[in-house]
């Protein structure tokens, strides 16, 4: 997923943490023109476009990331995982390219999901995404496409998806939404949706988020997610 994609789904669970194109986390002292941040959260599932990939267990995830004054950026995140071909960690490396004009948010980047230890895992994606943010409410639009290879049994993959969100007026709450649509090696045109609200209190973040698919499976299936974590 692109970055602010990433932070965005993660603020279905999480508060506070974007809503708009990049992650809203506290920045250290300027290193190359740039800024760090990091973020830590933890989860009694981890959901990918609506799939448990931990077996509906606990999750800890956290990455860094350096933002440049000019929009180009690099990261990576991690997350536990149940076995997958050997590998209990997914690491995604990223990096790209977000600004925006006339109010029109982007984001353009690509993305390699590393599985370490494992066997024919490691894959990776392109990404671009756009879309508006008016404070209190805010929605995008975007796509993430991999190419056709050994790893993912020589076929490639499409992710579609809308995100949005919205402020409740005199409230610390923000509800968002979340649909999507995948084709190829991960789903076989495979729906996901998230309806979820998140809250920030004493600089933690709080979600709670209700996901679901149109696939059958345990790891597929309706599942409320609840969430804490912390940006620095």
């Amino acid at each position: 997923m692109a970055i602010w994609t990433r932070t965005f789904l993660t603020t279905l669970f999480l508060a506070g943490t974007s809503g708009a194109v990049l992650p809203v986390q506290a920045e250290d002292e300027s290193f190359l023109g740039g800024e760090f941040s990091a973020n830590v959260s933890m989860l009694n599932d981890y959901r990918f476009r609506g799939i448990s990939l931990n077996d509906e267990g606990f999750a800890l995830q956290g990455g860094f990331d350096w933002f440049h004054d000019s929009g180009i950026y690099v990261g990576t995140w991690a997350t536990n995982i149940s076995d997958f071909n050997g590998s209990t960690v997914e690491t995604d490396i990223y990096g790209g390219y977000a600004g925006e004009v006339d109010g029109i948010s982007y984001d353009i980047g690509v993305m390699l999901y590393h599985y370490p230890g494992g066997t024919n895992t490691d894959y990776v994606e392109l990404y671009g995404s756009t879309g508006i943010d008016l404070g209190f409410i805010s929605a995008f639009v975007g796509a993430n496409y991999a190419f056709s290879n050994d790893n993912l049994g020589n076929e490639d993959n499409i992710y579609i998806f809308t995100d949005g969100s919205v402020i409740v007026p005199n409230t610390p709450v923000t509800l968002n939404l979340h649909l999507g649509f995948e084709d190829g090696a991960f789903g076989d045109k495979k729906w996901d949706w998230i309806i979820g609200a998140s809250v920030s209190y004493a600089d933690l973040d709080f979600g709670i988020s209700y996901i679901d698919t149109n696939v059958a499976g345990d790891n597929a299936d309706a599942r409320i997610v609840f969430s804490i974590g912390a940006s620095f």
